[in-house]
């Protein structure tokens, strides 16, 4: 498929989750990059269902343009990805060695095998053969990152986007643009290392194993923040107030934000919880997709490219952008309350399970990748997302898998110049930005 077009100015990620909406403003400089502007904000209630599938296009474009208003950005131009993951898929595949003439007509074939929903008709494709630097040139096969996604999900997020006003560039792969902004923009740091990034969502953890800035596993762990949240509804009873699930289930979020965190004096010798088992017969990445199969091959050659899908719909016509709003911190930071409040244990002990469950995906799936490839190691995993704030669950994973574990912080390594927010709000939402900083720079970097 043809690459989107090159831009000169800045671009807006956009980063649409099933409970926040995140975006950033990029400009490309003679230096690198520069984040002009953030901005977070609650996804509206019943948009989006929980397997990501947008309802009401229309809303969620109201919330978009919103929220960009409050954050201070103008910028028209966008790159997106695909919320959730029912609908879309991705997968790495090893093949016969063959000429972009064979792999074309023998691609037919593998998306149907390879993906989970009917492949006529109704769904965009793309595809990349995955070059390596350390391959084996007489190997006789090769890898090749298969996207999918059904027609209907990227029409929905296209008529949000022109909802909210705005010049579609690019539908991207949310695990290529984390890596562009984790790993891309620190290249002299990643160089040479094996690096896990785990985007923990509200719904399902984006995992991505990165050997030499090249995409070896892609995988989607089927437990994240909600799951956190549901076990504090599901222990802590008497603490939730309200009698309507959707009611109890929002006051068990905050509690989440104020008090859960990874006491690890009270972890037995083993780590916290009781596991289940997990069928690594086929990976099963999550991330997202493309365009017609007529549109030609994306280039993968700088290790994570992407596939990806232009737009050249006729938008509607431009309107008077609304007055400007002062901007409201959707996540402030909570007092931090002490190790020992018994609030905070109750918590702790009621979320235990579920970090057993993560730690135990986690683990089955860095073992898998270990098995595929011979002399495999794993040098850092990096956290991004939501849960990726809460306290202590870098170090429970670094002291668990014996791997240095760190929580991402593109606002720190990178120059940014957001002067809508304080520093320590700044900091406090860092780690939900890495995908919508990826899609704006998604052709600003190599």
């Amino acid at each position: 498929m043809a690459r989107a077009r090159k831009v000169t100015g800045p671009i807006v990620g956009l980063d649409v989750g099933t409970t926040l909406i995140k975006v950033a403003e990029v400009r490309p400089t003679k230096e690198g990059v520069q984040i002009n502007a953030v901005g977070v904000a609650p996804t509206p209630e019943g948009v989006i269902d929980e397997s990501g599938y947008i309802q009401d296009p229309q809303a969620l474009g109201q919330a978009i343009r919103q929220l960009l208003t409050q954050a201070g950005i103008s910028t028209k131009q966008v790159v997106t990805s695909v919320p959730g993951q029912s609908g879309l898929v991705v997968r790495v595949i090893e093949m016969p060695k063959m000429t972009p003439a064979e792999l074309d007509k023998s691609m037919a074939w593998e998306v149907e095998r390879h993906i989970p929903f009917a492949a006529q008709g109704d769904v965009v494709t793309d595809y990349a053969v995955i070059e390596r630097p350390d391959a084996d040139p007489n190997d006789p096969n090769m890898e090749v990152l298969l996207a999918a996604a059904q027609q209907d999900v990227v029409d929905a997020v296209v008529k949000a986007l022109f909802a909210a006003q705005l010049d579609p560039v690019a539908i991207d792969v949310q695990v290529l643009a984390t890596a562009r902004t984790i790993i891309g923009l620190q290249p002299e740091k990643y160089q040479d290392k094996t690096v896990v990034l785990l985007n923990v969502g509200a719904t399902a953890t984006d995992m991505g194993v990165f050997a030499g800035k090249v995409l070896r596993l892609p995988r989607t762990i089927p437990i994240a923040g909600n799951h956190f949240t549901q076990a504090i509804v599901d222990s802590l009873a008497y603490r939730v107030e309200g009698t309507d699930p959707r009611e109890r289930f929002a006051h068990a979020e905050k509690l989440k934000r104020e008090y859960a965190a990874v006491l690890l004096e009270r972890l037995g010798p083993s780590g916290a919880a009781p596991t289940y088992g997990a069928d690594f017969g086929a990976p099963t990445g999550m991330i997202d997709f493309s365009q017609p199969p007529s549109a030609g091959i994306v280039d993968f050659s700088a290790g994570y490219g992407e596939p990806s899908f232009d737009v050249e719909e006729e938008q509607p016509a431009p309107q008077e952008p609304a007055e400007e709003q002062p901007a409201e911190p959707a996540t402030p930071a909570p007092v931090e309350p002490e190790e020992t409040d018994p609030l905070r244990i109750e918590v702790f002990d009621a979320i235990a399970p579920v970090l057993g469950d993560f730690l135990a995906e986690v683990r089955r799936s860095l073992e898998f990748y270990r098995g595929r490839v011979q002399g495999a190691r794993i040098d850092e995993i990096v956290l991004c997302g939501g849960t990726a704030r809460m306290k202590n669950l870098d170090k429970f994973l670094a002291q668990e898998l014996g791997i240095p574990v760190s929580v991402a912080d593109p606002l720190t390594h990178q120059e940014a110049l957001v002067r809508r927010y304080t520093m320590p709000y700044l900091q406090e939402v860092a780690p939900l930005l890495p995908v919508a900083i990826g899609l704006a720079i998604r052709d600003m970097i190599d």
